[in-house]
Parts: structure tokens; sequence; C-alpha cells
């Protein structure tokens, strides 16, 4: 979906002051001084417009940092974890294998229907539970349940919520329980996660913090796209578990205490590590919810989490004995999204790259001088059709008209096409580019119907 960043919008501006409040706990370790951590972070929440921040730091044995920013004003306040949910789901299947009331390589079709699910016969009697839970299953990242086939790509890395959606479906048959309450009774409870919840109205009464999505470098509050059925592409097993900063600190500290008395310290190290490629690079490995990657200094297992109005991003370092949770209530797919990763570098213990001043801004204002652009060439023709009418019908002039009323709305029509990603993703994680899409390629194609029209009348009354 980065492939997105090559298009639009309308009209700039910023908005938004954001006070860090005084939830705060940091010390020093591994040689991180978190408060110096703690200050770039508020500077880089307020130049990148953040509404809310929540961040924590522990160890096997304590908190070592706590804070909270912006609009978020308590540790306790959970957020839509996005993907990060992959884990616990993850989690769930290997405590019941535990339970030897799964075998992960079994195909799927033993602990469910799968009929409901795949359009061709057959497809679920050749993945595997383990398939699913590395994502090499061959389902592919925009299928849904109920038309799921297995594509080319079988065996092969390729991320698909899919594929977590099935295992909650697993995990509820096996289990004879609704996945809400599987993973309540055996991991949030056990926990003491207070605040961490698998449903929509638990994760309002909890005190679910206002999402946020950006439209023209504008944060804009919205109502999370919960979903409520099968149709859903991110289902709540792959995505929409909600919970906050000091709950998802114990749950690294389970893994941290090698799984206490949720699970085995094996079955922890078969999460962490019986994993496949992402790429051919040989960097990131993608294992049970987890991401085993050699992109940072040291050895880092990580999982990032989004939905349409939130992004978190969870790590667990082994040689320091820490893990550490960010989650911000915004998402900004094309540029605060891109910068996350080197905003968070600091409380790993690594070194941030210099960026310019007010790249933000600057990336925002390039993107909506592009948006401007493409709306002004939808709009000059409406505005000087007047002109057009007394203008003589020259072969350049049909020519113009024939791109400016038909190629260029059919590139924007078709964009998603061509960079492979169903409209429907763009309209959810990337509504600004959609609007501009959907409204101007529509004024083009209409004003174009007009002239054809007008010229036909023309036509005819000098007949």
């Amino acid at each position: 979906m980065k492939k997105l960043y090559i298009v639009l919008s309308l009209i700039f501006c910023v908005s938004f002051l954001y006070i860090p409040n005084k939830n705060i706990v940091y010390a020093k370790n591994n040689n991180i001084d978190y408060d110096s951590v703690s200050k770039v972070l508020e500077k880089d929440i307020k130049e990148n417009h953040i509404p809310g921040m929540a961040v924590i730091v522990v160890n096997s044995d304590e908190v070592i940092f706590s804070k909270t920013y912006g609009n978020c004003e308590n540790i306790d306040t959970p957020f839509i974890i996005g993907s990060m949910s992959k884990s616990f789901t993850a989690l769930s299947i290997m405590k019941l294998v535990e339970e030897n009331k799964i075998d992960i390589n079994k195909s799927i079709s033993t602990y469910i229907d799968t009929s409901l699910y795949f359009k061709n016969k057959g497809d679920g009697d050749k993945i595997t539970v383990k398939q699913l839970l590395n994502q090499n299953s061959g389902i592919g990242t925009y299928q849904k349940l109920g038309k799921l086939k297995i594509t080319k790509n079988y065996g092969k890395y390729e991320y698909a919520n899919a594929n977590y959606n099935l295992l909650g479906k697993i995990i509820e048959s096996v289990s004879n329980e609704s996945y809400s309450d599987y993973v309540t009774k055996n991991i949030f409870e056990p926990l003491k996660m207070n605040h961490t919840s698998a449903t929509l109205a638990k994760s309002n009464k909890n005190g679910l913090i206002k999402g946020y999505q950006n439209y023209f470098g504008i944060p804009i509050a919205e109502t999370p796209s919960y979903p409520t059925d099968d149709n859903s592409w991110i289902q709540v097993p792959a995505g929409f578990i909600s919970s906050s900063a000091s709950d998802l600190g114990k749950y690294l500290q389970m893994y941290l205490n090698q799984g206490l008395s949720i699970i085995t310290d094996d079955s922890i190290n078969k999460m962490f590590y019986d994993n496949i490629p992402q790429d051919d690079m040989d960097r990131d490995y993608y294992g049970m919810g987890w991401v085993f990657t050699k992109y940072y200094s040291k050895p880092v297992l990580t999982h990032s989490g989004l939905v349409e109005n939130y992004t978190s991003k969870m790590f667990i370092i082994p040689e320091y004995n820490i893990g550490i949770v960010v989650l911000v209530n915004m998402n900004d797919y094309l540029v605060t999204n891109n910068l996350l990763e080197d905003i968070v570098k600091p409380i790993l213990g690594e070194e941030k790259p210099d960026v310019p001043n007010n790249l933000y801004l600057k990336n925002h204002l390039l993107l909506d001088v592009i948006y401007l652009v493409v709306t002004l060439i939808a709009i000059y023709p409406i505005v000087t059709i007047k002109k057009w009418k007394t203008k003589n019908k020259t072969k350049k002039l049909y020519i113009i008209d024939f791109v400016r009323h038909l190629i260029f709305p059919l590139l924007l029509i078709l964009l998603p096409v061509i960079i492979k990603v169903p409209f429907w993703v763009i309209w959810n994680f990337v509504k600004d580019l959609a609007l501009i899409l959907i409204i101007n390629s529509i004024l083009l194609f209409s004003t174009g119907i007009y002239k054809i029209v007008y010229l036909l009348k023309k036509r005819n009354s000098n007949l």
C-alpha cells in the first residue's frame, strides 16, 4: 500500500496543539536516558500533529518508563491495536496446542468447515494451521472469508488478514467459546489486563480513545469501523482487540517471564523463531504473530498495527530483556505512519536519523499541491465552458478534450487497479485520496458528456 504515495490534495492547513500530561514514569536503563527520549517524543508528536500517544517500556520485573501525550490522558486508556491483535490469536492457538486440542501441522479442515470460507472445494485440505500462523497459506492479501482461494504464492510469505480471521474461527470451534470469551478468560483476566477487550461494547466501556484519520493534513475524529460479520476484511482476531499501554506492558512481561502460567517457554520460542523469511533480504522473518527483524542494531521481535484511525507498534529486545509499546490514535497513511518508525527509534536506544524541519508540513503540502492540480484540471473545463462553446472545434481541441474527459479520469478511476490495491482499501485507509479520485473523475466525465450533448444538439440544429 505504500505505492499509494503517488497522488494528490486540495487544501493545505494544519491544526492541533498538544500538551503532554503528567502521567509519567521514567528511569534510565540499558544506557537509555528516557527523560531525554521523552523530550524528543514531545517534539516529534507536535511536529507530526499526532492527536494522542501512549508509550510504555517494561522489563521482566517492572515498568521502566511510561508516559502519555496529547489527548491521551491516562496510561490505562485503551486504543484499538490493529494487527498487534494477531499475537493474541497466535498465543491462543499455541495454548490450545499445549492442551492437545490443535495440531498446527494438520489441515485447517480438521477443525472448521472450510466450505464456508473458500471458493474452491479442497483448498482447506491443503492449508495447515501453521501456514495460517506464518502467513504462507497462499491466501491473498485482500481476500475475505467466503471468497478465499489459494494463489500462486502458496508456501511463500504473503501477509493476509484472512489467515488470522480463520484462526479465530478455529479457536471458536475447538474451544466452543466465542473468540472474545476465550481470550478474555485465558489471557486478559489471568494477566489482569483490565482495560483490554475483544468487543466494541466493552472497548467503549473501558474508555476507548477517539481515533483520527488524516484529511489533507488535518486529523479528523472518526468512529472506528469495527467488524460486525465475516464480510469484514479485518476481523477482531486479526486486528480489532483494544488495549491500553499499561495492559500491553503486562502482556509483554508475560513473554519476558517465559510465559508465566499462560503458556510454556517452548511455545513462546516457537512463536518467535519458528518462522519464514518475508523476502530475499534475510532481514525480516514472520512467525506466529511476531516479526523477527535484523533491521535494528540488535535483534528485535516486533509487530505493528494499523486500522482506519489507529496505529501501533510493539517490540521485544531479548538482549536487553525489555518490551516496548507505542500506541497512536491516528492513521495518516501517506505521511505520519511512515515517519513513526523513526519516531520510535530513540525508545529502542537507536540513533534517530536526521530529518528536515517541518517534514510533516512539507510532505502534506506536496500532497495537497498534487491534489489541487488534479482538482484544477477537473474544474477548469467547467468554469471555461462558455469560452469553449465559442472556440473553433479543431482537431487539436478534440484531442485535448479526449485526453481531458476520457483518458485522465480513466487513469484516476483505474489507479487502484494500476497499483494493485482495491478501491475499498483506499477508501478505508486513505479517504482523502479516494475522495479526490471519485469527485474529479465524476467532474471530468460529466463535463465531457455535456460537451458531447452540446455538439450533437448544435449539429442537429444546423441540419
